[in-house]
């Protein structure tokens, strides 16, 4: 007897074997811990916001919320009215929407995975494209591709023309090359402020996205997840779409969604909390709507949420804090990468710095002199040196191969972890240098 087979997208999913995966499998089989593993491996590569982490611990302890019995039932799909009018208070004081948003304005999902899922879903057909800048975030072929069957497609941009409006160029080029092969683009995914580069584009670099969303008919998905971590504020703004009031000059506006949660400006991880804000499109929010049974939150964890962020002064000083802790973390982290002349992305917001590991550690890895003239970065010494970081030194970055950097040699380090094991990672990056 056979068993029958799985569909083409079952199959495909099955024998996804991420590399990155495995990594953090690694990592995850010795972490840190200052008491129990003090020679764990630190972890400096997942972006989360531990700089907050004991005043957001000591808050929720605080909270009066026992469990009730409605708790025990099904709660409203799509986020309740009160939360999601708390979320969209939030957006309303921190975003400078160009008009308010309402509770019915967006969708709360778990977790932002499942809103660009749902997204992927509502634009594309399986096989069309969604153009992605790189490098990008690591994620996103998993989050358009495994169910939704999208093609998560990167267009590589020169670090140098990151801030320019030049840039366009290369995402003209790709739509004509998918179209030569008779494939489809059907939206534009942003990350602004920007994983892994840590920039804010220019509202000038913007304004050409949009302009040229508009010319191919694209729906533009702005994650905006990271907009409420800037610590750099001499550097390009950041500036939601959002908040355009001229909007509609290079796009309509039905066509552009914005995408924000709890994740990183909040560092709550775990609660798995995010949302996509439409207010432009009834039919695009319809659709979601009718996704959101897939992406239930607990009814409890959805009250305690809003009896968090229906404390308007704790949230605003959290955020207040949060940013002030970013630019102590990034400053210690960019002047130790100043001083042992590494180069790297100068960062503005988020949670982590885009830098170049010298070859001199790889040559010290491989045990070659220093100044060896033959040796350069590849696709396999990155990979060798993630796990020999690991591995000698205790110390996780995930490779710029991770985030379809087509430049070997680059690295992501997080600098929003906990002081203590800032120092720590910072010494045994020392050490490895």
């Amino acid at each position: 007897m056979t068993a029958p087979e799985l569909s083409t997208g079952g199959q495909a999913a099955a024998e996804n074997k991420s590399e990155l995966f495995k990594l953090f499998a690694k990592l995850m089989s010795n972490p840190y811990n200052k008491d129990t593993n003090p020679t764990g491996i630190i972890n400096a590569g997942v972006a989360i916001n531990g700089t907050i982490k004991d005043l957001l611990v000591s808050k929720l302890n605080n909270l009066d919320t026992p469990f009730v019995a409605s708790d025990l039932e099904y709660s409203v799909p799509q986020g309740t009215p009160a939360l999601r009018g708390e979320i969209a208070a939030t957006i309303n004081r921190h975003f400078a929407p160009a008009s308010d948003i309402g509770c019915d304005d967006l969708v709360v999902t778990n977790g932002c995975t499942t809103a660009i899922e749902m997204l992927a879903f509502a634009t594309c057909e399986p096989g069309d494209h969604i153009l992605v800048p790189a490098p990008l975030y690591l994620a996103l072929p998993v989050d358009m591709g495994t169910r939704a069957r999208a093609k998560m497609t990167p267009v590589h941009v020169p670090l140098g023309m990151v801030g320019e409006t030049a840039q366009i160029e290369f995402f003209e080029h790709m739509v004509a090359e998918i179209a030569g092969h008779g494939g489809s683009v059907k939206a534009l995914f942003l990350m602004n402020p920007n994983n892994p580069l840590g920039i804010t584009y220019p509202r000038a670099v913007m304004r050409e996205f949009l302009r040229f969303a508009s010319r191919h008919n694209l729906f533009v998905i702005s994650d905006e997840i990271y907009a409420l971590s800037m610590f750099r504020h001499n550097a390009a703004p950041f500036e939601s779409l959002l908040s355009w009031t001229d909007l509609s000059d290079y796009i309509d506006p039905a066509a552009v969604v914005v995408l924000h949660g709890l994740s990183k400006d909040f560092g709550l991880n775990g609660f798995r909390i995010g949302w996509a804000v439409v207010p432009w499109n009834k039919q695009l929010l319809a659709a979601l709507l009718a996704y959101a049974p897939f992406a239930f939150i607990p009814s409890y964890t959805q009250r305690l949420l809003t009896q968090l962020f229906a404390d308007h002064r704790f949230i605003d000083s959290m955020l207040e804090t949060s940013q002030a802790n970013l630019a102590d973390n990034y400053a210690d982290a960019a002047s130790f990468l100043y001083v042992h002349e590494v180069e790297f992305v100068q960062a503005s917001g988020g949670h982590f710095i885009w830098f170049r590991m010298p070859i001199s550690a790889c040559a010290k890895m491989l045990g070659h002199s220093a100044d060896a003239p033959e040796l350069t970065w590849t696709r396999e010494l990155e990979y060798q040196m993630t796990l020999h970081l690991m591995d000698e030194y205790a110390l996780y970055m995930p490779p710029g191969q991770a985030f379809f950097s087509s430049d070997f040699g680059w690295f992501r380090f997080t600098f929003a972890i906990c002081r203590e094991e800032l120092d720590i990672a910072l010494k045994r990056l020392e050490d490895a240098l």
